[in-house]
């Protein structure tokens, strides 16, 4: 019977994504994973195929080991499995205590390295499951997969909008914090639309200056922006892109991750400690005497290398006969 290995990650987005090499690396040990994540998280990776299974974290009320004495079932929500990964409440030594006190093999350690460590957050999880066993000296490879319903929903809303599978070139300009937000994105998608290119941009709740600032440029049509969109069907749109542009922010690892193609551009984050994990991810930028962003021209220049490759292999044209 195959070991089952609760795993808790309490990140955003960007920061579960990168916890991806380590899940794949708990699967090569042989354990089923259940990944508990924040509720906005858990319809994506129910899809992901990257884990067994995934609950919300909420549920397993963890809050209740941070406080001494033990409330009576307060452990009832992690008992069961047969190990423990815990990215949550290393710092706390009444929280280490108590969830010590399910009797699993068990890891509880923190999210990303320390600061100053420079240590990528991707290798620095990988290497916090040394305890349940030896850990590779390379990342093990991860995929996201889009759900085949999303897959087809984002089809059908590009067909409508006459863009193939796999021509589009989605931008992401939003991010986290305005600092993080490159300035350049009216200017790339005028270059890139000038050239032909159809040009899409994400656009999420907490996105609107830098979307309404693309809008009013002219570069990006309100008809081509893919606003508010739940996960699940950002990861479809973005399964079917033929490269992206992001910041350092969620919808890029969600890129990277997925496969798409993707060129991540830093500013005051640095990359060789959060940049995104996936078969072709570009980084560009980072702190260098402080913040340094690409220029447009170099940006650009990344995106048509893409283009330059050829075809994405994993996106199959449209079926004959659909419309």
């Amino acid at each position: 019977m195959t070991a089952r290995c609760l795993v808790v990650h309490p990140g955003s987005l960007g920061d579960v994504l990168l916890a991806g090499p380590a899940l794949a690396h708990l699967r090569t040990l042989g354990f089923r994973t259940t990944l508990a994540v924040t509720s906005r998280l858990v319809p994506l990776f129910a899809g992901s195929r990257m884990v067994d299974d995934v609950r919300d974290l909420e549920t397993l009320a963890l809050h209740r080991l941070f406080v001494e004495p033990l409330v009576p079932g307060a452990l009832a929500p992690v008992q069961g499995f047969d190990a423990i990964v815990c990215w949550l409440g290393a710092g706390d030594a009444a929280f280490r205590t108590n969830l010590a006190r399910v009797g699993r093999p068990m890891v509880i350690a923190r999210a990303q390295p320390l600061p100053g460590a420079g240590a990528h957050v991707s290798r620095h999880l990988v290497d916090t499951l040394e305890p349940l066993g030896p850990v590779p000296s390379g990342l093990p490879s991860t995929r996201l997969h889009a759900t085949q319903a999303a897959r087809a929903s984002a089809a059908a809303w590009l067909a409508g909008r006459g863009i193939e599978r796999g021509e589009a070139v989605v931008l992401q300009p939003g991010a986290g914090s305005p600092a993080k937000a490159w300035p350049g994105f009216a200017s790339l998608a005028r270059r890139l639309g000038d050239a032909g290119l159809p040009i899409l941009a994400l656009a999420g709740p907490a996105d609107g200056p830098v979307v309404e600032a693309l809008l009013a440029s002219g570069a990006v049509a309100e008809d081509r922006l893919a606003r508010d969109w739940p996960l699940v069907e950002i990861a479809g749109l973005l399964s079917l892109a033929r490269a992206t542009v992001g910041n350092d922010s969620g919808p890029t690892h969600l890129a990277a991750a997925i496969g798409c193609p993707t060129v991540a551009v830093f500013g005051p984050t640095d990359p060789l400690v959060w940049s995104p994990v996936g078969p072709g991810v570009k980084t560009l930028g980072g702190p260098v005497d402080g913040t340094r962003w690409p220029d447009v021209h170099r940006v650009e220049s990344e995106v048509r290398a893409i283009l330059a490759a050829g075809p994405r292999v994993d996106v199959p044209p449209r079926p004959a006969g659909v419309r």
